[in-house]
């Protein structure tokens, strides 16, 4: 299963939710591999810190080098991990003029189906070339989204790329649910839940992600939220939701 978690907005704890789902499903025994594809690597540095890697994502894509050779293993997160990297941010150029350059991420993938429960790539947060090969390679997508009016700006323009890539392409790319994030305002997410619904016909998971520095914490320690801050409520909810998307 490879899933993509994609929103092109910032700051709606797109990463924070991959590399946080990643640890819970392999907690829960699933063999994981995480991709990093957002130029600014922030999956990477999450897991990793400032840790270099001779071959990252770009590789994987653009120079054909096999994933046994770009893989690293996280012990924090117990998953293994496709490092991103600044060069990232010109794939989309470099893969313009090539013949099926929709494609090149779905071909490098396939060999590593079979091996993993779960691949989980976390997108740019531009909806060009590379977003387009991360859907093109995924079956499902997961979108994390903060219960506020712009967010769903942002559901509108992920929906009109999947309708492109299906008409265009013969891809056809499931939304597997939104997951709240930064939830402070119980009123605002009932309304935010309200209009996904009735809009868009989405599942929208039940357990909401709150705003609290334990993840950032987190993050800076390169642990998932889970080790940092065993207690926390985020821990909790994505605990809860990685169960609640198993069983969805």
């Amino acid at each position: 299963m490879v899933i993509s978690i994609i929103n092109q907005k910032g700051g709606v704890a797109k990463t924070t939710t991959a590399v946080n789902l990643a640890y819970e499903w392999a907690r829960l025994g699933q063999k994981i591999l995480l991709i990093d594809l957002d130029p600014q690597a922030s999956a990477t540095k999450s897991i990793f810190g400032d840790e270099e890697f001779d071959n990252t994502a770009f590789d994987l894509i653009l120079q054909n080098k096999p994933a046994s050779q770009i893989i690293q293993k996280s012990k924090n997160f117990s998953i293994d991990v496709i490092p991103g990297e600044i060069l990232m941010s010109g794939v989309d150029l470099k893969l313009a003029t090539q013949y099926g350059r929709e494609k090149y991420l779905r071909k490098a993938l396939m060999p590593l189906k079979s091996k993993y429960d779960r691949i989980i790539i976390d997108c740019s947060p531009t909806l060009g070339l590379v977003t387009v090969n991360a859907l093109m390679a995924s079956k499902e997508i997961l979108i994390p989204i903060c219960p506020e009016y712009f967010s769903l700006k942002g559901i509108e323009l992920i929906i009109g790329t999947l309708k492109s890539i299906r008409s265009g392409l013969g891809h056809k790319v499931q939304v597997r649910g939104i997951v709240i994030t930064r939830y402070k305002n119980r009123k605002v997410v009932t309304d935010v839940i309200q209009r996904v619904t009735e809009t868009y016909g989405f599942k929208v998971y039940k357990n909401y992600v709150p705003d609290t520095i334990s993840v950032e914490e987190a993050h800076h320690n390169h642990k998932p939220v889970a080790l940092f801050a065993p207690t926390s409520k985020a821990t909790l909810a994505y605990r809860a939701i990685a169960k609640e998307i198993q069983k969805s």
